[in-house]
């Protein structure tokens, strides 16, 4: 194994209330009625905020996104890593494995939140909505970030994610899709993706990575 690549929110990032908020609000301007925000993101299941935006208010989904990000980002809501993220990315990166970040979130958003936590630092590449013209479920955003980090093989990568997309975009790729249920919000969508691994917490990613280390080693043998 080379590499670990992560999704963002609901996987690294604990950010829900601050993303729920803002789909709320946007929803309530271009749509003109309130709606359970969370049931509507579950509904969505894990596409990218334009695709819901087209979904809603077909050729204002440009506005409705806008309404959005200018709400989520304007609120400058605390920013926390799940528990045990810090840890984990750390210890990987001490056994060799580089990171990525493989998101819908806008890249230079992505990026000002890990750097405001001090996470920035643990990833060599950040892929965003913004860098690839398909996006998950598509394996284009995989792909970008195999580039940045000279990987020619996705055998050689594991993909960390909460959402459907994640899993379906690791598998098209042929990366070790690992489904993260400690940050879902829907957990049998999620595992009905059929990933490869489920990791419950944050750690368990570092033990599926063990795993396929010793794995590895007894094939040499």
């Amino acid at each position: 194994m080379k590499a670990v690549f992560w999704d963002l929110d609901d996987t690294v990032l604990d950010t829900l209330a601050a993303r729920m908020d803002a789909l709320a609000h946007a929803h309530e301007v271009w749509v003109g009625r309130t709606v359970d925000p969370e049931e509507l993101w579950r509904s969505h299941a894990g596409h990218t905020l334009e695709d819901l935006g087209r979904k809603l208010v077909g050729d204002s989904y440009a506005a409705f996104c806008e309404a959005y990000r200018d709400h989520y980002y304007a609120a400058n809501a605390e920013v926390r890593a799940f528990d045990g993220i810090p840890e984990v990315l750390q210890d990987l990166s001490a056994h060799g494995l580089k990171h990525a970040i493989v998101t819908s979130k806008v890249s230079w958003g992505a990026t000002e939140e890990l750097e405001r936590i001090d996470l920035l630092r643990h990833f060599e590449a950040v892929v965003g909505f913004d860098d690839t013209e398909s996006h998950k479920p598509d394996p284009a955003p995989v792909h970008a970030a195999m580039e940045r980090l000279l990987i020619d093989h996705a055998a050689d990568i594991v993909f960390v994610g909460d959402s459907p997309t994640d899993v379906a975009a690791a598998n098209g790729a042929g990366c070790v899709s690992v489904a993260a249920t400690w940050g879902t919000l829907d957990r049998e969508s999620l595992v009905a993706e059929r990933p490869d691994q489920i990791a419950a917490r944050p750690q368990d990613v570092a033990a599926i990575v063990g795993g396929l280390f010793a794995a590895a080693s007894d094939e040499d043998d």
